[in-house]
């Protein structure tokens, strides 16, 4: 929605900087907004609708370089006008939030970092997003045997309860034992696998990871009642590396859980570059951004530097 802002000012025509503000604090009105109806507890309902449900994006093979990641809607379309969200050099590690989407068929696909918007995928997935259902559509297993994963994240907690699941997603040490306390969450687990959830109790304990040669690495993770968590095992430098998602927080139904390290950029289909006058609006835009990140809506801003 483009808000236009009318020239409130008794000496004229407006300089060029009110211009630029004006249209900032709509910008942030705007994205403060549209965060209304995806935080919990609103008053325009902070869960999703039962026709929408929750899917992130990950990139979760190690020794397979940056790719641009595709979200459209329908099955198999790889045109502009279907294209719903792009991802830019992500990383082996980062996960998107979840994104909010109405149920129905989506294609995911995945370019080499940098490739034409119109070359053929290198790989491509069919998710069908039901609603109320959460997916993670990964990208798993060595550079050579790569697949996109469809992962559905949705459980049932009984009240008072957590649920924890592991991805092992390390080449290096590709088996490994995964224990939360003094509870087994997974045994000789493979590379590019995905345990179930369990369901654990509401409390704090401590993730320990142990591989085959004897590599460990360990998180504490904090378990509120109704709260939802996947473990990652990554390569790490050197070994083991734990990331522990939140995926549903305590007291809240709508998926949060994604880190975007390794992302280079976002875009959203039809985004438009602004001129140089907008870094003076930019910190204010990113607060409005973090604002939605947890939320599944994202709000997306791109700038670009006048030649």
């Amino acid at each position: 929605m483009l808000a236009l802002v009318p020239p409130y000012s008794s000496g004229g025509r407006p300089g060029r900087s009110t211009q630029i503000a004006r249209v900032g604090a709509v910008a942030v009105l705007t994205a403060a907004a549209a965060c209304v109806g995806a935080v919990p507890g609103a008053a325009a309902s902070g869960d999703a609708a039962p026709a929408q449900g929750y899917v992130r994006l990950a990139h979760l093979s190690p020794d397979t370089p940056a790719v641009d990641v595709y979200l459209y809607s329908g099955k198999g379309s790889l045109d502009r006008k279907h294209q719903r969200l792009v991802l830019k050099h992500v990383g082996y590690g980062a996960l998107s939030p979840y994104q909010r989407l109405d149920g129905g068929t989506y294609t995911v696909a995945m370019r080499p970092a940098n490739a034409a918007a119109t070359s053929p995928p290198v790989l491509s997935a069919v998710v069908r997003v039901r609603g109320g259902g959460a997916y993670t559509v990964a990208g798993m297993g060595p550079y050579k045997g790569i697949k996109l994963q469809v992962v559905n994240d949705s459980v049932d907690l009984p009240a008072g309860r957590a649920a924890v699941r592991v991805i092992a997603a390390s080449l290096k040490v590709p088996t490994v034992d995964v224990s939360l306390g003094g509870r087994k969450l997974a045994s000789g687990l493979e590379f590019a696998s995905v345990a179930p959830y369990e369901i654990v109790p509401a409390k704090a304990a401590r993730v320990r990871v142990q591989g085959e040669g004897g590599q460990q690495a360990g998180a504490r993770v904090a378990l509120g009642a109704g709260s939802v968590h996947t473990v990652v095992v990554l390569d790490g430098k050197p070994g083991l590396r734990v990331l522990s998602l939140v995926d549903v927080a305590q007291g809240s139904r709508t998926p949060t859980g994604g880190v975007n390290a390794g992302f280079g950029g976002l875009a959203g289909h039809g985004a438009e570059a602004a001129g140089e006058e907008s870094h003076g609006i930019w910190a204010v835009l990113v607060l409005a951004v973090l604002a939605c990140a947890g939320t599944g809506t994202m709000v997306l801003v791109r700038s670009r530097r006048r030649a």
